[in-house]
């Protein structure tokens, strides 16, 4: 079992936690950390608070955007939580709900990883439609 952290700039990470109930009502396991007006410092004092209660233990990371400060913050700590924990950036309901789904089934951090990294990638209808098409027992 490994923990998710949900870090953005503004609203983002609590939006997506309040959006993924819809898919898993009683979700409860996931934490967020924003930076928004409050500035930096309570940031750091937050994210201090996460990587305190989470010390030693697997975790996911999604953040919002790659080298942005959640991510930079994060990268300054992760050294302190288990060494399997990782960060992903450019996080999306698709990522989060594979990154639950996943976990819930008792994958590890590791198995899941390559997982939520080709489910994350952008592709366009008519790309999806072609490799449907081109492979409909894939589907």
């Amino acid at each position: 079992m490994y923990n998710i952290v949900i870090a953005s700039h503004g609203p983002f990470a609590e939006a997506m936690k309040n959006s993924v109930k819809l898919f898993f009502p009683d979700e409860r396991k996931i934490t967020t950390v924003s930076i928004g007006e409050k500035g930096l410092t309570s940031f750091q004092t937050d994210l201090d608070k996460i990587f305190n209660s989470i010390e030693g233990q697997s975790t996911l990371f999604l953040v919002d955007l790659s080298y942005g400060t959640p991510f930079n913050e994060i990268a300054k700590r992760i050294f302190l939580v288990k060494n399997d924990s990782d960060i992903i950036a450019g996080a999306n309901m698709p990522t989060l709900i594979e990154a639950i789904n996943m976990r819930n089934q008792g994958y590890s951090l590791q198995e899941v990883i390559p997982r939520l990294m080709n489910i994350s990638k952008l592709q366009t209808y008519s790309e999806k439609l072609k490799k449907i098409q081109n492979n409909p027992e894939d589907e």
